[in-house]
């Protein structure tokens, strides 16, 4: 027992080292070329220094699109480490099963799992809305800024001229309708004040209302209360890119758009992409599990290596291309997401399968 223990610690940190390893180079190499290409779009006011500011705090974003190949080239790498050492061969002439030598490398691989759901939910937010404020000069309250913005509540429609993530509005109007899309009343108001959740305190209204004889009574008020589901945070992630939201944004926002009217497929995209990265994280794990174990097992290492990096990319693409073709043939962005996702732990269990 304490050996097997040796064992799977022995395992487990060299292809989290590996993992970890691959992460950072590929990561620097994201930056450099990243860094490279700003420099091309050098202006007034946008200088090297600045450029280098906004790629790095870009540079969480681009660090969660390459763990799943990280964890890839990594398992490759780590694992090719061990059988090229013949240690794969003496721990299963031992009587450990690759199952569980597959297990251990899957083990070192929530270390990158983890990252991916912390960097997802409390960094890329921010460090994404600094780095726009960087490259646009202004300041990230001013990115919180709408022009034109629609929002339905049920059989009311709200068109907002401005607002911003102050929760501070200005030429709002509020048209009312019937179960039967009728009108039922009208309300412009100049300016408006987030008060408290649901409550807005609107300044110099005029309210029509539409009577059941016909006519209508016009109201005119200094200030006026009107409630509204509608949220300056809401309000904000309009301005916000989906794929920068995280997870606990775009279940709030999808589900007052959910309430109210219909949720744009582009952040249900973004949301099943973002449940979809751990499991698509350890898909590719398995297929390099089964590139040492497998058809690959005589091959050199920069062969599997070069062969790691195909198959990442081509993942890569492949699910952002079925991401965007579920926008237009899909009813539920879900299905594409996790296509390739199965695909992958099918080909990486028959080859594990066949080489145990």
């Amino acid at each position: 027992m304490l050996a097997r223990r040796i064992v799977a610690k022995h395992v487990t940190r060299t292809t989290a080292l590996a993992m970890l390893g691959a992460t950072a180079i590929l990561s620097g190499l994201q930056i450099l070329f990243t860094y490279l290409g700003e420099l091309g779009e050098l202006k007034d006011g946008y200088g090297a220094w600045s450029a280098l500011l906004h790629v790095l705090w870009g540079a969480p974003s681009a660090l969660y699109e390459i763990l799943p190949i990280s964890a890839l080239i990594g398992a490759v790498l780590g694992l090719g480490t061990l059988a090229s050492n013949s240690e794969l061969i003496v721990m299963r002439a031992a009587g450990v099963s690759l199952w569980r030598i597959v297990g251990w490398v899957i083990r070192s691989a929530l270390l990158l799992v983890v990252l991916s759901f912390a960097l997802s939910e409390w960094v890329i937010p921010y460090s994404s809305e600094q780095a726009k404020s960087v490259k646009s000069h202004r300041a990230v309250a001013e990115l919180g800024e709408v022009k034109g913005y629609w929002s339905r509540e049920g059989q009311r429609f709200i068109y907002i001229d401005y607002a911003n993530a102050q929760g501070e509005l200005r030429n709002v109007q509020v048209t009312d309708f019937d179960n039967d899309y009728r009108l039922r009343g009208t309300l412009n108001a100049e300016q408006g004040q987030f008060v408290q959740d649901g409550q807005w305190r609107l300044q110099n209204t005029q309210e029509m209302n539409i009577l059941a004889q016909g006519n209508a009574s016009l109201t005119k008020q200094a200030n006026s209360d009107l409630s509204l589901a509608l949220q300056p945070k809401y309000v904000h992630m309009v301005t916000i890119d989906p794929e920068d939201l995280s997870p606990s944004q775009l279940v709030s926002f999808m589900g007052y758009m959910h309430e109210y009217s219909q949720v744009p497929k582009t952040y249900q995209l973004a949301f099943w992409q973002k449940v979809g990265a751990p499991f698509a994280l350890i898909a590719l794990v398995l297929i390099a599990c089964s590139f040492i174990f497998g058809p690959l097992r005589q091959q050199s290492m920069g062969f599997r290596l070069v062969i790691a990096l195909f198959v990442g990319l081509t993942f890569f693409y492949l699910q952002d291309f079925l991401g965007y073709a579920s926008l237009v043939y899909s009813p539920s962005p879900a299905w594409f997401v996790f296509i390739p996702i199965i695909f992958m732990f099918v080909v990486g269990g028959y080859l594990l399968h066949r080489a145990r």
